[in-house]
């Protein structure tokens, strides 16, 4: 079992108050450590492609030089292209953020890239971070320490929800503007397990609705909330779908005051079939408890395979298609292919994840 503790790696954090002044600069050198071999490496917007980036040298001078001017203050990052495009992943990356003014100063290690920078966000971040290995360091080490990996499962997902409150509580008393660029991204790349994201848009409408006014960010936050997203914690939104006969629907026409299991599958996906199959396989006795379920499956071109597979499979629920994403329904749950969402009675979800054991153990929960 991997078990870094990854909890101590803060993305980005600053502490800027007042309104986001526009216009950001900075110069920014890029060097290799004493022995080090050059790589090409690529300094590009964060959530933008590397691949297109202006941003490139391979250091065969020793020393690459640039300034990069923004809008707004950004969040940027630095990838060793070679290694990534060669082993499809790399550890040899580094996020700094573009604030006007600083000095940054990126160094390739043979095994990392550190960034280090003369603005004052960056500082705060290094202090955010201090405190951070100072109040959890000790009691990460102690877990790794455990040999029961069923102990450790427990005591490390229990860690992580006292740091993730830990961080909450921090942003929530030392406003940053970090926190709204983390949660822009995290609204852009939503996942459905994601399942920190509702508190951290439950600080942002208590804490940072009325900060940093003018940054974009805001307004990237507004429209993925009005998508409607289906987010643990959260209301389960309305939204179009069509029948596996073609016919225009409402999501909401098959949700029911009780109960609801939604299932996203498709047929291109084994795993995802084999889940829905699964499921199929003891799911009886809870619809006899009161239990709604519906399925949403995403298809291709035709619904042929679809269909062919709801009759061998005899799934005891209607099925729902999103064929060629003409409503994104997908994108709305944080999903590719596959994935369970569980709504209560209140219309609150409850459960967004995969695996079959788990919805078991959470209808044995809810009926149980």
């Amino acid at each position: 079992m991997n078990r870094p503790f990854l909890a101590l790696a803060l993305a980005l954090s600053i502490s800027v108050n007042g309104s986001v002044m526009a216009i950001e600069k900075v110069h920014i050198t890029v060097k290799a450590a004493e022995g080090v071999a050059p790589t090409e490496l690529v300094i590009s917007k964060d959530g933008t492609d590397p691949a297109d980036s202006p941003y490139r040298t391979n250091l065969e001078k020793g020393v690459y030089e640039i300034v990069i001017e923004t809008d707004f203050i950004e969040p940027y990052g630095i990838t060793d292209w070679t290694q990534l495009t060669n082993n499809g992943m790399t550890d040899r990356l580094a996020q700094f953020l573009i604030e006007d003014g600083a000095d940054i100063t990126l160094t390739l290690f043979e095994d990392r890239i550190e960034a280090e920078s003369t603005g004052p966000e960056h500082h705060a971040l290094e202090r955010m971070e201090r405190l951070k290995m100072d109040t959890f360091k000790a009691r990460a080490e102690e877990i790794e320490k455990i040999e029961d990996e069923n102990v450790v499962a427990k005591m490390y997902d229990k860690l992580m929800e006292e740091i993730n409150q830990w961080e909450n509580d921090f942003y929530a008393q030392n406003p940053m503007i970090a926190f709204i660029l983390d949660l822009d991204t995290r609204l852009l790349n939503f996942r459905f397990n994601d399942h920190k994201l509702m508190q951290k848009l439950q600080l942002y409408h208590d804490h940072y609705a009325d900060r940093y006014t003018g940054h974009p960010a805001h307004q990237h936050i507004a429209e993925n909330e009005n998508v409607g997203l289906q987010i643990y914690g959260g209301k389960y939104h309305d939204y179009d779908v069509r029948s596996i006969d073609g016919e225009k629907v409402r999501a909401y026409d098959f949700l029911k005051p009780c109960y609801n299991l939604v299932i996203l599958w498709a047929t291109w996906c084994s795993p995802c079939r084999k889940e829905a199959q699964e499921i199929a396989e003891f799911i009886g006795s809870y619809i006899e408890k009161g239990l709604n379920i519906f399925a949403l499956t995403r298809e291709f071109k035709n619904t042929d395979a679809l269909k062919q597979a709801v009759d061998k499979d005899r799934y005891p629920w209607p099925t729902l298609v999103d064929l060629d994403d003409e409503f994104h329904v997908f994108d709305r749950h944080g999903s590719t292919s596959s994935a369970v969402f569980l709504i209560d009675p209140e219309g609150k979800i409850i459960f967004s994840d995969t695996g079959s054991d788990k919805v078991k153990a959470i209808l044995d929960t809810c009926f149980n």
